[in-house]
């Protein structure tokens, strides 16, 4: 962090974090408070991560974002939300107005999070710039405000966002109580999503039958989840994993007009994965 009586610039880095037992349903869309816990992994800085930079002084005029190095025309409704409460909480009235720049070193809106580790870097940079008060919490309910999964790239390691109290985050377990563990992430496809989350979500939670079916099965899972971490037992937590992502997808399917995430490399994949667990009737799971 450089400052001097006028111009100041906090630069910081997050990662983006993979779902586990997944996020999927607001009942609040303002505060986005989620209708299930959800449990991640937030992944290495050193392998993937957003690099946000944001800064201020009393001669800006406007705020201005910068993406890659390009000047966004106008800035996202939820941008300008995170933005508008920290002019709510700062006692720094000098200040009105901030530019930021941030970088991806992965591609954007494919599903992989860019959304959650972008917001989780933009508000820990925040709160570190106006040097607000309860700056873990603070930065935790910016980053949700502004993607809901970013409230999990506040942590590293096995990060469960509650869908109680203030819904807010917190470390499990984290990254070297199973440092063997490794995520192997293929990109098939690193085009913009058809549909958002955000609209997606809405859709299921407006057309789906099996919405609420899936919300009744969570809690026990993230109860057998987190035994599963703590014990490092990977065929128990890879099986969790794996059968809540395909109540997830079925859930998308039962949604109308159907959200589809999963094309046929992906489809190929989940069978050869099955295949390989399976090889020679050995059910021990292996990947």
């Amino acid at each position: 962090m450089s400052s001097d009586t006028d111009c100041r610039s906090v630069t910081c880095q997050a990662s983006p974090n993979i779902a586990l037992i997944k996020y999927w349903g607001k009942r609040n869309e303002e505060l986005i408070l989620p209708d299930n816990d959800s449990l991640s992994i937030t992944l290495d800085t050193n392998d993937m991560h957003s690099y946000t930079t944001v800064s201020t002084s009393s001669s800006m005029t406007c705020d201005t974002f910068y993406f890659d190095g390009v000047q966004q025309t106008k800035l996202a409704s939820r941008m300008q939300k995170v933005l508008n409460e920290i002019r709510r909480r700062t006692k720094d009235d000098k200040i009105k107005f901030v530019e930021i720049r941030s970088h991806n070193t992965f591609p954007a809106s494919s599903g992989l999070a860019s959304s959650a580790s972008a917001y989780a870097s933009l508000a820990i940079a925040l709160t570190n710039l106006f040097n607000l008060d309860d700056s873990q919490s603070t930065a935790a309910y910016l980053a949700r405000i502004g993607s809901g999964s970013a409230v999990r790239s506040i942590h590293g390691g096995f990060v469960r966002w509650s869908s109680e109290g203030e819904c807010l985050s917190s470390c499990v377990f984290p990254a070297e109580h199973w440092s063997e563990l490794r995520i192997v992430i293929l990109i098939f496809n690193s085009s913009k999503k058809a549909v958002s989350s955000t609209d997606a979500m809405q859709r299921t939670r407006q057309t789906s039958t099996l919405f609420q079916a899936r919300l009744s099965t969570i809690n026990e899972k993230m109860t057998q989840l987190i035994e599963a971490i703590k014990n490092k037992d990977f065929n128990t937590f890879a099986k969790i994993v794996m059968m809540d992502s395909s109540q997830f997808h079925a859930v998308c399917m039962d949604t109308y007009p159907p959200v589809i995430y999963l094309n046929e490399q992906s489809k190929h994949l989940i069978h050869l994965v099955h295949a390989y667990n399976q090889m020679d009737g050995d059910q021990t799971t292996k990947v």
